[in-house]
């Protein structure tokens, strides 16, 4: 009977560095899981939303997705803007708040929590494409950045107006940033060097960084 026992404590000595481990593994997973999950719930990548008709807003935009590891996504205007006239018939759209076709028309906003919204500015406003992509999609439970280009610095009761259009479909405005794409030179609006826009476009990272509360 003694030997019996005295082979099943053995026995039992020798499964214990097994089963301690199998315990720790297990405590590991019940720890880092929910913690994971939790963070990227929180959290979620940075979705930037843009329109760009001359390439100023886009060049930005991935400048801003390569610094922010963000998820890029260009909002094509299903009307033609190229040329003169078109220029012309996207500022009329403007002025008068009209839609147009885009594509995509629902881009999916489930997997992210926060959002650039990034447009050029045509007569102080967002853009027929962007203005079309707020209006039809709901951004409730979304902190959102408002990023635009143009030819000077919007004034505050022009972001104003443009904060609101996002408020309209739910989402959170935390913020607005800028670049401006031309400068006055003896009196005469010229186009800033590409390298001057894009290093602007670099300055916003801490402050959307800070909107968003990451670190």
């Amino acid at each position: 009977m003694k030997t019996y026992h005295k082979a099943e404590s053995l026995t039992m000595l020798r499964q214990w560095p097994s089963r301690v481990l199998l315990l720790l593994l297990l405590a590991a997973c019940l720890i880092t899981i929910p913690s994971a999950y939790g963070q990227d719930a929180s959290t979620g990548k940075i979705l930037i939303l843009y329109y760009s008709r001359t390439g100023n807003t886009r060049m930005t935009c991935e400048a801003l997705q390569k610094e922010l590891n963000a998820q890029l996504i260009e909002v094509k205007d299903l009307t033609d803007r190229s040329g003169s006239w078109g220029g012309l018939t996207g500022m009329l759209n403007t002025l008068f708040n009209m839609e147009t076709g885009i594509d995509p028309e629902h881009p999916d906003l489930s997997s992210c929590s926060t959002i650039i919204l990034a447009s050029p500015l045509w007569a102080g406003k967002l853009t027929p494409a962007i203005r079309t992509l707020i209006a039809r999609n709901k951004f409730e439970n979304k902190k959102v950045i408002i990023f635009t280009t143009g030819n000077a610095i919007l004034d505050e009761a022009n972001q104003e107006k443009n904060k609101a259009l996002v408020k309209a479909s739910g989402g959170q405005v935390v913020g607005y940033v800028q670049v401006a794409v031309q400068e006055k030179i003896n009196d005469k609006k010229v186009d800033r060097p590409k390298d001057q826009v894009l290093a602007d476009a670099e300055k916003l990272i801490p402050e959307i960084k800070k909107a968003f509360s990451l670190p």
